[in-house]
């Protein structure tokens, strides 16, 4: 890229430059995301602390762009002067062109202020822009003292990035975020008629106590019937913002966003790899099949027909595109590495990329159990979400599984039993942990019980989920 090229680039996408006011009606990323029935930003944006340095991270599809469209018109409407902002998609350019890029831009933007930078999928540049981000922090005396937001759908690099920059990020606690797809309690406002009430902030996990829960059961009884038919259709539709779309304007599946995550996993994740499509959706529709089980690498291989080593390379390459996460045993509230972890999706719609991995109701939601369980992790403690210690599974003694126990539950441990009437028996096995015990039930209610409580899933996600 060329100096001269750079600056054109920069005047025709940065549209705010010259139309201050009317630039988001004219911005294609956010006239798009205005013709949706609804209107949703997650704010994982919000709150940025001058000088530091931010790494939003989060799958294809799920709006990493259009929140940065969104916070840079609302730091033009807190009186951030327009020209003081610059942003650039650099996926595809030379780890040299970021320089020539803030070099170019620095002779259109006003001298001696603080400089706002969005560079979005950064991770597309393969050449080693972590260093050279470290360079011009250290080496450009302005830039080392601008806020600065890199966006990327690649844990891996983002990660290796965090490492490279220690020390460069300035003075913000939370410079790590991740956006995921909407969560429950959200997808409920935008897509249900008569929603429960937000007259409360979600719940930490560790405030899933007995009498939270019961107060709220009594409070928001007239609502769960509500809460229930929404949490299965939430089940169905997911959380990227176009399936949600798709599903309030029409009631419709967004088949567009299935064929480009499929083009995405295929194309994208495995871009490295010699892998047919065929493996591809073989993989995936071994993965829904197992969903909810650990996962043995050693027999899935052998059935796919290929060496561990290559199949750990592609599960890796999936969990660091966001598509999978990783569900560890616990030893001692940390994860224990060495045993088998069970496999989640991030979101519903990837469980269903293969033509026959089918709809099984208890599977999808003991996974978005796990996903809110996740959200309230990250919302504790922003870039949590990709150290995978947060949320784990136990192992008893007598090899009997508890689906979700952590470090920051509190003292509670989670089953899922989608079921209503038979879950008892499971009880058991959370009465002989050391942890007070949850069921999440499809639409049963029993709070009588000491050690273990009983409450529908959805009332879970309702209270815990963004």
């Amino acid at each position: 890229m060329k100096r001269g090229e750079a600056q054109q680039s920069l005047i025709a996408t940065n549209r705010w430059w010259r139309d201050p006011q009317r630039w988001p009606a004219r911005d294609p990323d956010l006239r798009d995301a205005g013709d949706a029935p609804f209107r949703y930003q997650a704010g994982v944006l919000s709150n940025l602390t001058p000088g530091s340095l931010y790494m939003l991270r989060g799958p294809r599809r799920v709006g990493k762009t259009v929140e940065v469209k969104l916070a840079i018109r609302n730091l033009i409407a807190g009186g951030i002067e327009p020209r003081r902002i610059a942003h650039m998609a650099v996926d595809g350019l030379r780890s040299r062109d970021l320089g020539m890029l803030i070099d170019a831009a620095g002779s259109l933007m006003p001298e001696g202020v603080r400089r706002f930078w969005f560079f979005d999928e950064i991770t597309g540049i393969t050449d080693g822009w972590p260093e050279r981000i470290k360079w011009l922090r250290d080496n450009d005396t302005r830039f080392r003292t601008d806020t600065v937001v890199l966006t990327g759908s690649s844990a891996a690099d983002l990660t290796a990035a965090t490492k490279a920059l220690a020390g460069r990020r300035g003075g913000a606690v939370d410079s790590d975020r991740v956006l995921l797809p909407i969560g429950f309690r959200s997808f409920l406002r935008l897509s249900s008629a008569e929603p429960p009430p937000e007259n409360t902030e979600p719940l930490g996990i560790d405030a899933l106590t007995s009498a939270r829960l019961a107060e709220a059961g009594q409070r928001l009884a007239p609502w769960l019937d509500v809460m229930i038919r929404g949490w299965e259709t939430y089940l169905r539709v997911g959380g990227f913002p176009s399936a949600v779309a798709s599903h309030v304007a029409s009631r419709e599946e967004a088949e567009s966003l299935r064929a480009s995550l499929a083009d995405v996993i295929h194309g994208d994740a495995f871009s490295r790899a010699s892998w047919s499509r065929a493996q591809t959706t073989d993989l995936l529709r071994r993965l829904a099949a197992g969903l909810c089980a650990p996962v043995n690498v050693a027999s899935m291989a052998n059935d796919i027909g290929v060496s561990q080593t290559t199949l750990k390379y592609r599960l890796d390459e999936l969990r660091e595109a966001f598509v999978l996460w990783p569900c560890h045993r616990e030893d001692g509230l940390r994860p224990k590495l060495g045993a088998q972890a069970k496999l989640y999706f991030t979101d519903p719609v990837y469980a269903r990329l293969a033509p026959s991995a089918g709809f099984d109701l208890p599977r999808l939601s003991q996974q978005q159990l796990g996903m809110a369980l996740l959200r309230a992790s990250e919302r504790a403690g922003p870039g949590a979400h990709v150290e995978f210690d947060r949320v784990l599974h136990h192992r008893t003694r007598t090899r009997k599984e508890i689906d979700f126990v952590g470090p920051g539950f509190g003292g509670v441990s989670i089953e899922s039993k989608y079921v209503d009437g038979s879950w008892r028996r499971d009880a058991l096995t959370l009465k002989a942990s050391p942890w007070r015990g949850i069921i999440a039930t499809r639409s049963e209610l029993d709070l009588a019980g000491p050690e273990v409580v009983a409450a529908p899933a959805a009332l879970l996600a309702w209270l815990i989920d963004s």
